[in-house]
């Protein structure tokens, strides 16, 4: 099978320490066919089901859901909370397909913790029989409870939430750490956000702060400026002031001589 041209998922980022969420990348999945999407308000019945080889060989487009990203499949990763022992991660899959449901789906993370997680619920987890460097898990849903994604809609979305133990050596919160380096669904690379967009902790720089930091300085350096002109110039007046009003006193005292 040939590998597709653009991704078919997308990873979204959010924390407890951010109000910030990271949205997938606008047209992660390309946006050739968005002109073709469906409104998520649409009244496309999901009563019949397409599989994904009538979806491969017709194109079928009308059947995504319209996004910004326009990608099937979206992977949310919420960093959920952070123990003195322990942290925790909500993982969302949703998928914005009609009338398509994923049987026997699979998700490989990415992340230098995973093999130190304790406890998964709702998912079924492995690790590797091959020793990663990455250290990537396996999830997958647990039979006859959630190893069939739905179609897009109210049903279309599997959770599950994980709690690592803390390696002291390495966990941290800073510098986009707890999120995934890469996450993959079904075989397929999804598409990240880029790094400097990532959820910040409130006291680190955010990654756009140094040029509002510019900005700023700009306008200071500005207002500054404009202020000693202004002191400048009112000096000006007031020296303008004295020497014409010295100069009237001379005219005045040498007419009173003259007399």
């Amino acid at each position: 099978m040939l590998a597709s041209k653009n991704p078919s998922c997308c990873v979204s980022l959010s924390s407890f320490y951010s109000p910030l969420i990271t949205p997938c990348p606008d047209c992660a999945c390309g946006c050739l066919n968005k002109e073709n999407c469906t409104m998520r308000d649409s009244t496309i019945s999901s009563s019949t089901v397409v599989t994904s080889n009538y979806l491969q060989t017709n194109g079928d487009t009308q059947l995504l859901q319209c996004t910004k990203h326009m990608c099937p499949i979206q992977v949310h990763w919420h960093v959920k909370v952070n123990y003195r022992k322990y942290w925790r991660v909500k993982i969302s899959i949703t998928n914005f397909y009609y009338r398509m449901n994923y049987s026997h789906w699979n998700l490989v993370v990415q992340h230098p913790n995973l093999n130190n997680v304790i406890q998964v619920d709702n998912f079924t987890y492995k690790l590797p029989l091959y020793q990663s460097t990455d250290d990537s898990g396996l999830f997958y849903g647990v039979k006859d409870q959630n190893e069939l994604l739905m179609g897009a809609g109210a049903s279309g979305n599997v959770q599950s939430e994980l709690i690592f133990e803390k390696d002291e050596s390495a966990f941290t919160l800073e510098q986009g750490w707890a999120f995934p380096r890469k996450v993959y669904f079904n075989g397929d690379e999804c598409m990240m956000p880029p790094p400097d967009t990532y959820p910040f902790l409130p006291n680190s720089p955010s990654p756009i702060a140094p040029s509002l930091f510019v900005i700023a300085f700009l306008f200071i350096l500005l207002a500054f400026s404009s202020f000693l002109c202004g002191l400048r110039i009112e000096r000006q007046k007031r020296k303008r002031k004295v020497l014409l009003l010295g100069w009237k006193n001379s005219v005045k005292c040498y007419e009173a001589l003259n007399l």
